[in-house]
């Protein structure tokens, strides 16, 4: 496929020939790319490491949306790039249904037939219609099936999925079900909705979460499974309630809800991600961290927020948050490392990223900051000289905004996927997709600063409890067909 023409903006240049000198095994460590389709918009959204399907690399998924002048509808995006060389592809399809489609988050399979990808359907009704959706392409693109689950009076956003490890043969379920998340609000209520379906789509189950009034609204923007001495299976999800971040549990195998859990942060607070690590005869005790923003005031700047939570009961463990009063810092996305995933950190710390709006190489830079903390205790991962890194745009004429929606671990580096809207070709294309991949000789590029921030302790958590509502259509769409976007990826601007 073909790339765009490179620009004189000095970056641009300065990363290309840096990019240029690195060596091969350097450059298949760690690099930035930026990817779109001038005029259109996209964001990336879903990010994972490609362990099964041959030929190793990244997959994300995201969402093209047509300027206002042109016509057309938002499509699916996904993308896959090669971890040594990810401007030559292999390969990245925008998928066109003739509604107005996203796509959110991606899992691969563990046999090596492909991807799942959660997303969004807009059926273009009046009153509004959507609904939440997975779909399967195989390791080259091409979309196998496609299906939508439930349907909704009002917006509907997908969130998250996962690949199950667990699951009892008695209730339907099984290792390799895949387990949706998403949300919708119909204008006086949101509600949660977590769907369970076999590898090959076919509906396990289906449940609606709510709260008992509809003054105080329930979110959820995160799943994870639950490590357990029980056959629950459980999984766990993260959000918020009304002003306050919240997790709830709910059996794995049939969806009722087991326990909730609430707490304020610093006054307002949401978790944006959520993440299990430790298992049973571990250094590493099991449980789960989630990850998010708190703040004093809706007026005030938001600061980056993490809790960790024992794997029953809901109960919390420790909380903490950091940030500088001046600049506006959240967490959006959290993931455990491997053993190969960094040098010399070692299995199951938290790898953690987010944004950061501040007085950074000029008046209010908009970058994304990741971060390496230990489990449980929620210390920074500092030995082996690891802190905090920042990305972001660098240089005269490209005072742009990144962002950063998703993180997954590999076993040689890790990646993220976000926007950014920095002019690196020069087209003013309003934004575009962000793709960086981590080396494993450190959380860093050669575009990165690093960053830290002091951890204060908060306030105790109090109970939480929601209330399901099984649903059940679930019907199956026509694949769609792939269509390849030849300006796909552009350059490297880093390492």
């Amino acid at each position: 496929m073909s790339t765009r023409t490179r620009t004189s903006h000095s970056l641009s240049l300065l990363a290309s020939a840096a990019f240029a000198a690195l060596p091969l095994s350097a450059v298949a460590q760690s690099w930035e790319v930026y990817s779109g389709l001038n005029p259109h918009r996209e964001q990336l959204h879903g990010v994972a490491d490609v362990q099964f399907c041959a030929g190793g690399g990244q997959v994300a998924t995201g969402t093209q949306t047509v300027p206002p002048t042109v016509a057309g509808f938002s499509n699916i995006v996904i993308e896959r790039k090669n971890a040594a060389n990810p401007v030559a592809g292999p390969w990245r399809f925008s998928y066109d249904s003739g509604r107005s489609e996203e796509g959110r988050g991606i899992v691969e399979y563990t046999d090596g037939t492909g991807f799942a990808v959660v997303g969004t359907f807009d059926a273009l009704t009046t009153p509004v219609q959507t609904h939440l959706t997975i779909s399967k392409v195989d390791c080259n693109g091409n979309m196998l099936w496609h299906r939508r689950y439930g349907t909704t009076a009002g917006k509907h956003i997908a969130w998250d999925i996962i690949r199950a490890t667990t699951g009892d043969a008695a209730f339907g379920t099984a290792p390799g079900d895949l387990i949706a998340l998403g949300e919708y609000n119909t204008g006086t209520t949101n509600f949660v909705r977590v769907v369970r379906v076999r590898s090959n789509g076919a509906l396990i189950w289906m449940r609606d979460y709510s709260v008992p009034t509809a003054l105080v609204q329930l979110t959820g923007r995160g799943i994870a499974e639950v490590e357990t001495p029980s056959l629950a299976d459980n999984l766990v999800v993260a959000g918020g309630y009304g002003n306050n971040a919240a997790i709830f549990q709910i059996d794995g195998n049939n969806g009722a809800f087991i326990c909730g859990s609430q707490q304020p942060g610093q006054g307002l607070s949401r978790f944006n991600d959520i993440a299990r690590h430790g298992a049973s005869g571990t250094t590493i005790a099991p449980g789960f961290t989630a990850v998010g923003e708190t703040r004093t005031a809706s007026t005030a700047l938001p600061q980056a927020y993490v809790a960790s939570y024992r794997s029953t009961g809901c109960a919390l463990q420790q909380q903490v948050h950091w940030g500088s009063p001046n600049e506006s810092e959240t967490a959006q996305a959290v993931t455990t490392t491997r053993a190969t995933t960094f040098t010399t950190v070692p299995t199951g710390q938290l790898l953690i990223v987010g944004n950061i709006v501040g007085a950074y190489l000029g008046a209010n830079s908009n970058d994304v900051w990741s971060h390496l903390m230990v489990p449980i205790s929620l210390t920074p991962y500092t030995a082996g000289g690891y802190t905090g890194q920042r990305y972001g745009t660098q240089g005269a004429g490209l005072a742009g905004v990144e962002t950063v929606a998703d993180v997954a671990e590999s076993s040689n580096g890790a990646h993220f996927v976000g926007a950014t809207t920095s002019n690196w070709d020069g087209l003013n294309d309003p934004i575009d997709g962000y793709s960086v991949r981590m080396g494993a000789s450190g959380m860093k590029t050669l575009c990165s600063v690093p960053w830290s921030g002091a951890i204060t302790v908060l306030t105790p958590f109090s109970a939480l409890t929601v209330t399901p509502t099984p649903i059940s259509p679930s019907t199956a769409l026509s694949p769609l067909p792939a269509t390849p976007l030849p300006a796909a990826l552009c350059c490297g601007i880093g390492p």
